[in-house]
């Protein structure tokens, strides 16, 4: 059920509150435009400055305090304005579907993306594991959002609206909690932490010469690689006593290659993310599949504020996946790292918890 003791909530320029009776004008007003209309699926036809206040003492009310329904404001952080109305329904022990609309007046300043962001928090805050949303094929601005927001498309088919009208729709899903004792699954990948027995292809990845030339390491002997498996073993989740997770990339259950995402600010949550592929499995995107899966959790499962990756400038496939997957390029650092016997360049790469994430990963798209 929905706790709404957890309420409100901020992110940026965004608050999640209650609808108040001073929100009925606006909300009335809102329900007029012609987009909340067609799109917001809202269930009654006509809203009136009273009959929203008559909503918010009934309904709203008793769908807040049973944990069953929650209508809320999306408010300008500053302000407390209102600026747009977000609704968890069908709610149940471990989810909830999200619903949302923004005023006419307050479009374009990014509180559609926030709001759902703050969903996802006030769902997860609640105790629910997953949310769910539906949206219209043509609603393209919606899909973006939800995009953005971490929703995944799960399936098109024809459904019914909370308004009662059937329509063909869009179904996206965003899990709210990561178990670190389980796999991550992408498309075509399978993401686990390492094991006792990952020492033999490990040693055969990292000791070839092709893969340790852009890495600090020194290509590993069979005593390095033991070394660092038992590192990577203790590596399993950002809230461990290490504050670091590894995991192993497989694809079609054969390990290809493995990706590190550690903490190196625990108090202001800043991390680092780094990644090797097997030569033999380049060129098909299954690093920027599994970059972009180990981003995806950092910033929505553990509320990172920034994750950076560095790399030797001379590394031009890395700087191409880190652009791939949403980071930004934010230094060329000049002969700054001294490395295996030479001066070298270094690239910094970054992301935020705010920056918008580029589209779902497609397997037709080459790295």
């Amino acid at each position: 059920m929905l706790d709404a003791t957890t309420l409100p909530i901020t992110f940026e320029d965004t608050r999640l509150r209650p609808l108040s009776e001073l929100d009925a004008e606006a909300y009335a007003a809102g329900t007029k435009d012609e987009a909340v209309r067609r799109f917001g699926h809202l269930p009654e036809p006509d809203y009136t400055p009273e009959s929203v206040r008559r909503m918010i003492r009934d309904e709203v009310a008793e769908g807040l305090s049973s944990g069953t329904l929650a209508v809320l404001a999306l408010a300008d952080a500053e302000t407390d304005r209102f600026v747009g109305s977000l609704v968890l329904f069908d709610v149940s022990s471990e989810a909830a579907e999200v619903g949302f609309w923004i005023h006419p007046d307050a479009r374009g300043a990014g509180h559609a993306r926030r709001g759902l962001e703050l969903a996802a928090r006030f769902a997860r805050n609640s105790g629910l594991r997953t949310l769910t949303a539906r949206t219209l094929p043509e609603n393209e601005d919606s899909q973006r959002c939800l995009t953005n927001a971490g929703f995944r498309e799960v399936e098109r088919a024809v459904g019914t609206t909370p308004a009662g009208q059937h329509e063909e729709l869009f179904h996206y899903r965003r899990d709210l909690v990561l178990s670190a004792q389980g796999p991550l699954a992408t498309e075509r990948l399978r993401l686990r932490l390492h094991g006792t027995g990952d020492a033999e292809w490990l040693h055969e990845l990292y000791s070839r010469p092709d893969v340790a030339r852009y890495l600090l390491d020194e290509p590993w002997t069979a005593e390095v690689t033991r070394d660092k498996l038992a590192e990577r073993l203790s590596k399993t989740g950002l809230d461990g006593e290490t504050n670091a997770l590894a995991l192993v990339i497989e694809h079609g259950g054969v390990p290809i290659g493995d990706v590190l995402l550690w903490l190196t600010d625990k108090e202001r949550r800043v991390a680092e993310i780094g990644w090797v592929l097997h030569p033999a499995h380049g060129g098909h995107g299954f690093a920027r599949e599994a970059v972009a899966e180990v981003l995806r959790i950092a910033f929505e499962h553990h509320q990172l504020h920034r994750v950076v990756a560095q790399m030797d400038a001379r590394n031009k496939a890395s700087a191409r996946l880190a652009s791939a997957v949403g980071m930004q390029q934010e230094a060329h650092l000049r002969l700054d790292w001294w490395n295996k016997g030479e001066w070298t360049d270094t690239l910094v790469f970054a992301s935020l918890l705010d920056d918008p994430r580029p589209p779902v990963f497609d397997v037709n798209r080459p790295t």
